[in-house]
């Protein structure tokens, strides 16, 4: 009954048997009603029990098919046999004698080891290398002279130092830098003479003079000048001959165009009109080429 509601539901003994956390064995057991691989009756009744339910069908008359088992009589007891009192004896003597051999071969290990030892004296350091000199003189006198980054002084100069190789740097004003690679050996009396080579004058450019406006007055003429801002700069009648010079840009205005001559950046441009003539007109910086 149990193999045809199984198979009936189309999954497999251990699907069942992890889904009630019960082992394969029992339920296959239980299916091919072979109740001496079953534990207890009361635990392979529980699995019945649990398994019918889960397959659908009522455990109850499944549970009274259920073969009941004979029960344990007396006789059927096996009691051990007597200890021996002494017993022990046969593993204690044993241990005892491992014990013994392992402490006889502990103890001729560490005598062996203390026998290879060697007293040994340690060899004292090795003295260092002597010292080197050095003396560094320069062209022109007076050059500041560096040596691994460290300033010794203005040349000439002249010290000990230790033996190896040494970056050395020779600087002064007005002068290319010198630097370079130098070996100091042990005890050497080393003597340098950097000469330095000078750098290049720079041209030096004029200054570029600035735009003006130059104002000739050749007849008497009422005259303001202002700045782009509005500021004014100049108003009145100069006297005929003067001249008025302003940076660029401004702004000037007269009452008689033919009696102001115009020079601008230089360039004489002529009258800025004509004779009683009004005009009012602005200067501009040249546009740069």
């Amino acid at each position: 009954m149990l193999r045809v509601a199984r198979e009936e539901s189309g999954r497999g003994v251990r699907e069942w048997a992890r889904q009630l956390g019960v082992k394969t064995a029992y339920l296959e057991a239980l299916e091919d009603c072979r109740f001496d691989d079953l534990p207890e009756p009361v635990l392979a009744k529980g699995f019945l029990r649990r398994y019918a339910a889960a397959l659908g069908l009522d455990p109850e008359p499944l549970l009274a098919l259920y073969p009941s088992r004979p029960t344990f009589t007396p006789g059927d007891v096996i009691s051990p046999p007597p200890r021996r009192r002494l017993g022990f004896l046969w593993w204690l003597l044993p241990l005892l004698l491992l014990l013994g051999l392992g402490g006889w071969w502990y103890v001729g290990r560490q005598a062996a080891a203390v026998e290879r030892v060697e007293v040994t004296t340690p060899k004292p350091p090795a003295p260092p290398p002597p010292e080197a000199t050095l003396t560094v003189k320069s062209e022109p006198a007076g050059a500041v002279v560096w040596l691994d980054g460290f300033r010794l002084g203005k040349a000439p100069v002249r010290g000990s130092f230790a033996p190896g190789e040494r970056t050395l740097r020779v600087e002064a004003d007005g002068y290319q830098p010198y630097q370079g690679k130098i070996t100091l050996a042990p005890g050497a009396d080393k003597s340098l003479r950097i000469k330095l080579t000078p750098l290049p004058e720079k041209e030096e450019k004029p200054a570029p003079k600035p735009a003006t406006l130059t104002l000739r007055f050749t007849e008497k003429a009422w005259v303001r000048v202002s700045a782009p801002d509005g500021k004014k700069l100049y108003e009145g009648i100069p006297k005929i001959g003067s001249e008025l010079s302003y940076p660029l840009p401004v702004l000037v205005h007269t009452g008689n165009a033919a009696g102001v001559h115009v020079i601008e950046n230089g360039k004489d441009v002529g009258a800025l009109g004509g004779e009683g003539l009004v005009v009012k007109r602005k200067f501009e910086l040249p546009k740069k080429p």
